[in-house]
């Protein structure tokens, strides 16, 4: 949810509650202030009847003698301190026909020796007859509250909010590589500029940061580079020359680690240089060619371990990924599947590849893995112990895909190690997987 609207939604929820309050009390504060005006005009009304007893006159002919009572009463009859008070209560209109709300205000005035009680009553509005007019009042002032939320919200997104969208942009363009400080707008408003001097700190020192770490890379790397040759180079002169069995054993075995170490040195270059985001897709790559390429350049080694090659290849499947990103992830693939190979018992080992604009799925037999099939993408992670491999292959694999954001999956199942990459979003790898894996099993 985008922050202006939480922020209308919050501000249209206090008001919302702040009308409903007030409405309640402009409610309550219109009947009181009708009963009040009412009272005191009852009141100045009862003090003229008085006052015509007093000139011998007839209260009679006063307009408003339908609604007024003249009583004699006996003086100790008068409630001690009072001079006049008021009830409210239903009762019958008989002009209208109907229960309406009257308001009756009784005085006492002593004429000439004489206690008199005079009583006059109107028919007001009601609680339930005011009703209705607060409640339309309510629906319109909500209404119209509501049309200037939502424009506000839109002026405050537009305008306010204005140099944080441009900061955003800028920061999601941000690249390690440039070298350049990111160039962040002027603004007025205080806190967006504490926000853009943290991130122009926050950017230089990432981008220090990542040229030492890439020249300590590229300098390790180049580094490793003569010590390794020196040393490859001296043990094949000292296989060369006049040794034991025992000796060549041992200088095989130095030459075996120190390829295993050069593999695991390179794969590592390799995954940095990925996760800093140093291969970009120029151009859409021929997956249908490159897997037919790949596959033709691997047939001596399915052929020698004699595996059945299944192969489904849909023409003119094209994706957007670096071509030797794209070499390196089939390649690895491939290789995978042929190096760990087990056939099944009184079987025959097999690879199946399939191909389709929807993604790349290959299924080949092999042994259970030692660990879970998740943690093989994790570098140094083999599926079996005594394997010669390194365990990084499967975590380029995936770093490749997460990089061009594909979806990937490896699973196992009754003999068959099946690997899913989708190039689609929409379609999820583990469904391409299972397209494959069920008219296997069945």
């Amino acid at each position: 949810m985008r922050l202006t609207t939480k922020f209308t939604l919050w501000y249209f929820g206090i008001m919302l509650l702040v009308l409903l309050i007030g409405g309640a009390i402009v409610y309550y504060e219109i009947q009181w202030k009708i009963s009040t005006v009412e009272v005191v005009r009852h009141q100045r009304l009862n003090d003229i009847i008085a006052g015509q007893i007093r000139q011998g006159g007839d209260y009679r002919d006063h307009p408003t003698r339908k609604r007024a009572t003249v009583t004699v009463i006996p003086a100790d009859s008068v409630p001690a301190g009072v001079s006049s008070y008021y009830t409210r209560g239903v009762d019958w209109n008989p002009e209208f026909q109907r229960d309406e709300f009257r308001l009756m205000v009784t005085s006492f005035y002593l004429i000439e020796g004489v206690q008199y009680r005079v009583t006059t009553y109107s028919f007001i509005p009601s609680f339930y007859q005011l009703l209705p007019g607060v409640v339309d009042s309510f629906k319109w002032i909500l209404l119209v509250l509501l049309v200037l939320v939502v424009i506000m919200g839109g002026l405050i997104s537009k305008y306010i909010l204005a140099p944080f969208k441009r900061t955003m942009r800028v920061i999601q363009a941000f690249d390690l590589k440039q070298k350049e400080p990111i160039r962040l707008a002027q603004t007025r408003t205080s806190e967006f500029t504490e926000l853009n001097q943290f991130l122009r700190k926050m950017t230089e020192k990432a981008q220090e940061d990542y040229q030492s770490l890439k020249e300590f890379t590229e300098n390790a790397s180049h580094e490793l580079q003569t010590p390794t040759a020196i040393i490859r180079g001296k043990l094949d002169l000292l296989m060369e020359s006049d040794i034991r069995d025992e000796q060549a054993v041992l200088i095989a075995e130095m030459q075996n680690a120190l390829e295993r170490l050069s593999r695991i040195h390179s794969s590592l270059t390799l995954l940095t240089k990925l996760e800093n985001k140093e291969y970009e897709a120029k151009e859409p790559v021929s997956m249908s060619n490159l897997v037919r390429e790949t596959l033709n350049s691997l047939d001596e080694l399915i052929q020698m371990k004699s595996l059945r090659l299944d192969v489904h290849i849909e023409k003119g499947v094209y994706v957007p990924l670096h071509l030797a990103l794209a070499d390196l992830l089939i390649t690895n693939l491939i290789s995978n599947a042929i190096r760990h190979n087990v056939p099944p018992v009184g079987g025959t080992g097999f690879i199946r590849v399939d191909l389709s604009r929807e993604g790349l799925v290959l299924v080949n037999s092999g042994r259970e893995p030692r660990v879970p099939t998740a943690e093989l993408f994790e570098r140094f992670k083999k599926g079996n112990a005594g394997s010669d491999s390194i365990g990084i292959g499967l975590a380029i694999v995936r770093q490749i895909c997460e990089l061009s954001g594909f979806d990937i999956v490896y699973e196992y199942s009754e003999g068959r190690h099946g690997v899913a990459i989708s190039f689609l979003s929409r379609v999820p790898a583990s469904k391409l997987l299972q397209n494959v894996l069920v008219p296997l099993h069945s």
